[in-house]
This record gives structure tokens, C-alpha cells and sequence, in this order.
């Protein structure tokens, strides 16, 4: 199960499946630039999952085997404040950092107009550089342009229309628009795809853990919210973490004499586990619309009721996403309830928001994005639909 639960891990994968043609684009302006060693501007855009950033970095590891150029890759969540983020890209291309009084946006131009080898700079989570007038989005854009400028630009971004709608003066210097790159949601084929993809080697191994049932139904729900691949791995994973629990569970049984129906073989993932897993984190995220309304599934409810505690026993009326997290698992292992992991936590936080349960401040850094409740005790029990957890929670602390 280890071996299953690496082969569905959220990192960068060993090879890309179902983004041929997003790959194609990306390797013709890269290598079209470098053959010519001239400078340009990419735009690639796409909800969370959708594969982005793990296609370029891919494609980029092709590229410098290649041709000779510096690469420079940086998160913009991870910049203070935009005023900083020129001085940070100096040090990173230059592996200098700017000292005295030297202007930084200069420093910047020099070092783009004298270098002799072509500088890729990759800045994902591009719209994080917001600033008064976005001058810095439209210094960066413009860099290309500069007289022997040796820059590859491509900035990433969730939003499609993020060049129109922030940057509306790019439209009236043609030079400086980037060419933009869409990566759709994944389809209920590709997702299958993918997680086939991920689990062939174990099966041509003779490792069969996942029933072709089980991905098509997770392919299907969770390409009908989003189609985000991280979150359908996800699903995929803690489903395999289920059955290895239940395995574990019968292992005990018998070592205690019990008969816990098991037979020693290696139990596959289903569509039960696939099932329970999508209702227990996402819920109603994943429900269609001719469904009924339900109940909020129980980790939200654990979630939620975590938040209430730490506002009632502090004085703030926010607290950290980290500091939620640590609470919520606390909570989980006092009532023996399997905890998520922290990129399911936030991505749970993010749909409690979208219900109107909670409010999210984003930070740079995911833990330290601020929560707060929207609604009192009495609205969150009607809204809950469970008096008697929330009391208990509340009497009982952690």
C-alpha cells in the first residue's frame, strides 16, 4: 500500500499524461526563443490542478539539457510585499544580493540587457505582485522589451483573464502582451487517464489494488466539481490509507483470536472507500444538483467546531490556518477520527468559506492565512445540524 501511495503523490510527476498539446505550446515558445536567443513573454493560466506549473517544470528540465541558459523559478506567495520581489530576483539570477543605495529596478534591467546566455524567469503565482498602479506587474512585462534583453518571461495564475482585467495597458503596447496559455479543468477521461498512468507499473508488477470501477466513479466526481488532478490523488490516497486501516483492524482481531472475517489477501480500493472519502472531505462540494440537500459531512464539522473552541477560549477573532490545524488533529485523535493532512485541511477551509460557514485571509504562506467564523453558536447548530457534537466539543475541550 506504501508503493500505491507514492505512485499517487501530488509532486511533480515522472512523465506528464493528457497535456500534449499544453506541452507542445510551452516547448515551441521556449526553444524558439533560446534558438534565436531572443527575449518574449508567456502567460499560462488554469484552476488549481490543472497542471501548470508541474508541465512547465517538466519541460524545463528538457530544455537545459539542451541549450545553455539560466533558469530562475520563484512562488510570489513566498515575497514579502512587491516592493521586495526586484531585489529577490537580482540575487536569484545574479546570486548576488543588491547592496547600498542601488536601485533595484535598474539592477534589474542591467543585468537582463548585458547577460549572454538567455535568462528564463518562471514567477508562479504571478498575481500575488499586486501593488498600487500594478507598476510592478508592468515593469516585469516589460522587461522583455528592453533593448538586448535576454529574458524569457512566463508568469502562472489561476486567472484566465489576469493580463485583460489587472493589466489593461498591455493592451496598448502590443510588444509587451505576453502570449497566454489556458490549461482547462481535466475531463472525466483524463483524471481515469492519469491515475491508470500512475498505478501501471505496480499492476504490470502484478500489484492490482484499485478496481477500474472505483477510478472511473472518483474520475467522474471530481471531475464534476473542478477537475482538479491534486484533489482527485488526494481522494485516491486517503481511500488506499482506509483500506490499509481496515486491514490493520483485522490484523489486531486475529492476533486477539477474533475471526474478523478477513482472509490475509490484499484487500482493493473500491468505490465504498473512493465514496466515504469524497462525503467525509468534500461533501456537498461533489454532490449534483438534482440531490437533496445534505448533511455537513463529519470532517467539516470537526473543522468547524475546532475554530468555535479556539474562539471561545481566546480573545481573537481570527486565528492562523496552522494553529487550526494543530487543534483540529488534536480534536481528531481525542475522538479516535483519522485526521487530514494539511493541503486537504486548506482546500476543506476554502469550501466551508464557499458555504458561508467561514471567512479565509490568504496569506503568502498557507498556514498563516487568517480564519474566522461567519456565524454565532446557535446559527452554526442549525447550521451544523448537530447540537450535541458542538456542546460536547465545547464542555470537553481537547
Amino acid at each position: 500500500y506504501n508503493l500505491v501511495k507514492q505512485s499517487l503523490h501530488t509532486a511533480k510527476p515522472e512523465r506528464l499524461v493528457c497535456r500534449e498539446k499544453e506541452v507542445g505550446e510551452i516547448t515551441e515558445f521556449l526553444e524558439g526563443n533560446l534558438e534565436k536567443k531572443s527575449a518574449g513573454s508567456l502567460y499560462i493560466s488554469g484552476a488549481p490542478g490543472t497542471g501548470k506549473t508541474a508541465a512547465l517544470l517538466h519541460i524545463i528540465d528538457d530544455v537545459k539539457e539542451s541549450y545553455p541558459c539560466k533558469i530562475c523559478y520563484l512562488n510570489c506567495m513566498m515575497v514579502k510585499d512587491s516592493a521586495t520581489v526586484f531585489k529577490k530576483l537580482y540575487q536569484e539570477i545574479t546570486g548576488k544580493a543588491l547592496t547600498g543605495k542601488r536601485d533595484p529596478t535598474r539592477s534589474m534591467e542591467k543585468c537582463l540587457t548585458t547577460s549572454k546566455s538567455s535568462i528564463i524567469l518562471v514567477l508562479d503565482e504571478i498575481d500575488q505582485l499586486d501593488s498600487k498602479s500594478q507598476e510592478v506587474l508592468y515593469t516585469i512585462f516589460e522587461w522583455p522589451t528592453l533593448p538586448n534583453s535576454k529574458l524569457i518571461l512566463i508568469g502562472i495564475a489561476n486567472a484566465l483573464d489576469l493580463t485583460d482585467r489587472i493589466l489593461p495597458r498591455l493592451q496598448a503596447q502590443p510588444k509587451c502582451k505576453p502570449q497566454l496559455l489556458n490549461f482547462a479543468p481535466y475531463s472525466r477521461e483524463q483524471i481515469a487517464t492519469v491515475i491508470q498512468d500512475r498505478l501501471k507499473k505496480l499492476e504490470d508488477s502484478g500489484m492490482c489494488v484499485m478496481e477500474a470501477s472505483a477510478i472511473q466513479f472518483c474520475a467522474r466526481k471530481v471531475s464534476a466539481v473542478a477537475g482538479d488532478m491534486r484533489k482527485a490523488l488526494d481522494v485516491c490516497r486517503r481511500s488506499v490509507e482506509l483500506v490499509e486501516a481496515e486491514i490493520r483492524g483485522q490484523q489486531i482481531l486475529k492476533a486477539k483470536g477474533c475471526d474478523s472475517g478477513g482472509n490475509g489477501i490484499t484487500k482493493k480500493i473500491g468505490v465504498m472507500q473512493i465514496s466515504r472519502v469524497i462525503s467525509e472531505v468534500y461533501g456537498t462540494g461533489v454532490k449534483t444538483s438534482n440531490q437533496k440537500e445534505e448533511t455537513v459531512p463529519l470532517q467539516q464539522k470537526l473543522v468547524t467546531c475546532s475554530l468555535l473552541l479556539m474562539l471561545k477560549t481566546g480573545k481573537a477573532k481570527e486565528v492562523p490556518m496552522g494553529k487550526l490545524h494543530e487543534t483540529y488533529r488534536k480534536l481528531c485523535a481525542k475522538r479516535q477520527i483519522a485526521p487530514i493532512d494539511q493541503s486537504e485541511f486548506y482546500s476543506l477551509c476554502e469550501l466551508l468559506e464557499s458555504r458561508g460557514l467561514m471567512g479565509l485571509k490568504k496569506a503568502k504562506e498557507a498556514r498563516l492565512a487568517k480564519v474566522s467564523l461567519k456565524l454565532d453558536e446557535k446559527e452554526l447548530e442549525h447550521a451544523l445540524q448537530d447540537k450535541i457534537l458542538i456542546s460536547t466539543i465545547l464542555q470537553e475541550g481537547i
